[in-house]
């Protein structure tokens, strides 16, 4: 959603929801069903799923047949850079073993396990990528980004107006 907002502005990006509902899209509940029951890879009707730039890597590792080609590919354009986070709730009654799990969390120890178990990369650019990970997985040029109070001036406006697109 975000980067259709980015691609096509505040005037257009909900007529490309339409176009797009009109020609039949798919919205499926969670990202299990969408890319292991709904992609045509799998058995499903969709020749096309929203997921991760770094989900390459993953098709390769765990093909049933071994395989040096990723059986999925990338659009660049449309990427949105994505960025998880873990902190400290105010207010828990366990703040420095909270602050140590964190602190755990951003080492080069727990990041570099990161590309291969969550098939995502990791935040400390210390943490060495796998070679899987490096030879698979794309890396948009300019992807696209919103800054996080922009997105929280909107994102209940945007997500109501989407669900009256699709709802139709």
């Amino acid at each position: 959603m975000l980067a259709t907002i980015d691609e096509f502005g505040e005037e257009g990006w909900l007529d490309y929801w339409a176009d797009l509902r009109r020609a039949g899209v798919n919205v499926a509940a969670d990202w299990d069903s969408a890319y292991y029951g709904d992609f045509l890879r799998y058995g499903g009707q969709s020749s096309m799923v929203v997921s991760y730039a770094s989900s390459p890597p993953a098709e390769v590792i765990f093909a049933k047949e071994p395989t040096d080609i990723a059986p999925t590919g990338v659009i660049e354009a449309g990427c949105y850079r994505q960025v998880e986070y873990a902190g400290v709730l105010a207010g828990t009654d366990y703040p420095e073993a909270a602050g140590k799990l964190v602190d755990f969390m951003l080492s080069v120890e727990f990041q570099e396990t990161i590309p291969l178990t969550w098939f995502v990369f990791p935040a400390n650019q210390d943490a060495e990528l796998p070679q899987e990970f490096v030879d698979y997985a794309t890396v948009p040029e300019d992807p696209t980004r919103f800054s996080a109070r922009y997105i929280a001036e909107n994102r209940d406006r945007w997500i109501k107006e989407w669900i009256e697109v699709m709802e139709g």
